[in-house]
């Protein structure tokens, strides 16, 4: 893959996989959340997924709609995998923990955190002339959240040039509840980002990923040039290339 590109493929609810030119970006993975039937037949991450580029998988924070133990088993196909996790008990084989507002370079990219409204990180991750931004379950989940939210935006503002793609929760968890004040911060963060595309998540609900739809069209025409992009379905994928992003599956 040449030049600052990118696949993407959507599992479920936060969980995403990001391929660069020499990277295998995994974010908030799960295969199986309690009460949500099962991935279907193709959607979830094998060996192959974990190809011949360098592999990196990101754990926001540990509730089980973002994070599975089992993930550690990926490290006996891929020794040299590494774990970056916004908590330090995560047991994940030779993890670097992240403290909110840390920056890490290991060398061939650059790890920045943001607080979170919930529990552990939102990672800023620029490698291979990109930049993405996975917020976690950073979100404004009630309007006293506000300020909280929008301090950790504006930091990450203050610090950032441009994001690629950002990725933002536009619903509660179990209920699946596309709360007004979410969708507000959401368009909050992207007037204040001007990430190239916004891409929401958080809908682990299978029949009721049309939120993501839904919020598109209403938060579109809000958040200036920024192209938001709703997913249909699990096991999605698109491309990211030269500031657009379509859809390939």
């Amino acid at each position: 893959m040449a030049g600052p590109a990118a696949e993407l493929r959507y599992f479920q609810n936060s969980g995403w996989l990001v391929k660069t030119a020499s990277h295998v970006l995994v974010f908030d993975y799960v295969e199986a959340i309690s009460g949500v039937e099962a991935l279907p037949t193709g959607v979830p991450l094998t060996s192959a997924d974990l190809d011949g580029r360098r592999a990196v998988v990101f754990v926001s924070h540990g509730h089980l709609d973002h994070y599975s133990p089992a993930i550690a088993e990926w490290a006996k196909q891929r020794p040299a995998i590494r774990y970056v996790v916004g908590w330090p008990d995560s047991h994940l084989p030779g993890a670097h923990v992240m403290k909110p507002r840390e920056t890490w370079s290991p060398g061939d990219l650059v790890v920045k955190t943001t607080g979170s409204t919930d529990e552990g990180v939102g990672f800023l991750v620029s490698v291979d002339g990109l930049t993405l931004y996975h917020a976690g379950d950073h979100a404004r989940w009630a309007d006293e959240d506000a300020e909280a939210f929008e301090a950790e935006i504006r930091w990450l503002r203050d610090g950032q040039s441009v994001i690629d793609v950002a990725f933002f929760p536009i619903a509660t968890g179990v209920a699946c509840e596309p709360r007004r004040s979410i969708w507000q911060g959401v368009r909050f963060a992207a007037l204040e980002l001007k990430p190239r595309v916004l891409i929401p998540m958080h809908v682990q609900c299978p029949d009721k990923l049309d939120l993501y739809e839904r919020f598109r069209a209403e938060v579109s025409a809000a958040v200036g040039a920024t192209t938001i992009v709703a997913p249909t379905h699990r096991g999605e994928q698109f491309r990211y290339e030269a500031g657009r992003i379509r859809r390939v599956q």
